[in-house]
């Protein structure tokens, strides 16, 4: 530990920084370093957030609180701050937020403020610094949401525009147009309120697929086909499942199958076994559409898709650009289907 004896030797100086107590009350950690930026004050707060001791912190650079990349640089501007003239207080990171570091080598964000004082003839240093992880993760999770909720209505926008589009073309009379349509919008609803409050019993495969592709079929039930063994969903894969289903069936109106009166889609599932693992195979395959490209970068369906896929089932999803039509299969396993997601 350096010496940090000198900053210590004036009774005034010892009775300014440690003689409060009102230190330990605060929530925001405080530190107090000298001109040359070694820990002076080091508060309860500080030592919960750090990791540290106050014993372990005090008479040390602060720079030991930073990684290891940062440290030069924060070095630099806290003794420019020390010793220079003008604003005596500042909030640190106004151009980058600030990276700190804990005990156990944990990096995280925070913001901070740092004042300049002269106590007893010394340049003292007081940074109040904030752990802001929880708040960076919430906005994160916002951001995540909010551009998810702008996708979706773009999708049912564009969703409502095919359907009424495809029922007009679909449609020998004025009655019948209103007829369809209004049955496409009732199913297409019914998928919204699956995505918005997710499922509270358990429901088959078949019974969801028909859910969510009902207002795409035909009157003759040969634009959706639905086969495959009798798999029940357990309340918690409803809803991430109904989700993969209403991006690929959103992407098919808008590009694929379901964008005109002759495409057909086949959704076929199995229960396989590898080892001593237990699966369930679930294909999507689309016929009869538009020529299929593979597109030159994911979109945010397919990538939804994957995400929400992997990581809730811890499952394999390949999608195969055909030119007669997306195939797309997802592998997962049986008992996170059936059980539960913390099978």
């Amino acid at each position: 530990m350096h010496d940090s004896t000198p900053s210590f030797r004036s009774p005034t100086l010892r009775s300014a920084l440690m003689g409060t107590d009102v230190l330990p009350l605060m929530a925001d950690s405080v530190i107090c370093t000298d001109e040359d930026g070694r820990i002076l004050v080091f508060n309860q707060a500080a030592e919960r957030s750090f990791g540290y001791a106050a014993h372990e912190a005090i008479g040390e650079y602060v720079e030991m609180l930073l990684p290891q990349r940062h440290r030069a640089q924060h070095a630099n501007q806290v003794r420019g701050f020390a010793e220079g003239g003008g604003a005596s207080n500042r909030i640190m990171g106004y151009q980058r937020e600030v990276v700190s570091r804990r005990k156990n080598g944990e990096e995280f964000i925070a913001e901070a403020t740092i004042s300049r004082e002269s106590v007893d003839g010394k340049t003292i240093l007081t940074v109040v610094h904030r752990d802001i992880t929880e708040r960076k993760a919430f906005e994160q999770q916002r951001d995540t949401i909010a551009q998810e909720l702008d996708h979706r209505i773009r999708n049912v926008l564009s969703v409502v525009s095919s359907l009424v589009s495809l029922s007009a073309r679909s449609a020998k009379s004025v009655g019948e147009f209103e007829h369809s349509l209004q049955e496409r919008l009732q199913g297409l609803a019914l998928t919204q309120t699956f995505l918005r409050k997710g499922a509270q019993s358990s429901m088959s495969l078949r019974d969801l697929l028909v859910a969510e592709l009902a207002h795409y079929n035909s009157p003759d039930g040969r634009r959706t086909i639905i086969n495959g063994a009798p798999i029940t969903l357990c309340p918690s894969a409803v809803q991430p499942l109904a989700l993969a289903f209403h991006e690929l069936a959103t992407n098919s109106a808008k590009y694929g199958a379901l964008s005109n009166l002759h495409g057909c889609v086949t959704v076929t599932s199995e229960f396989l076994t590898d080892g001593d693992r237990h699966l369930v195979a679930i294909e999507w395959r689309e016929t009869g559409g538009p020529p299929v490209k593979s597109p030159g970068r994911k979109g945010f369906g397919t990538t939804l898709i994957e995400q929400v896929i992997k990581r809730v089932f811890r499952a394999d999803v390949a999608f195969d650009y055909r030119s007669e039509g997306l195939v797309c299969r997802m592998t997962l396993q049986r008992a996170k289907v059936e059980e539960g997601l913390e099978a």
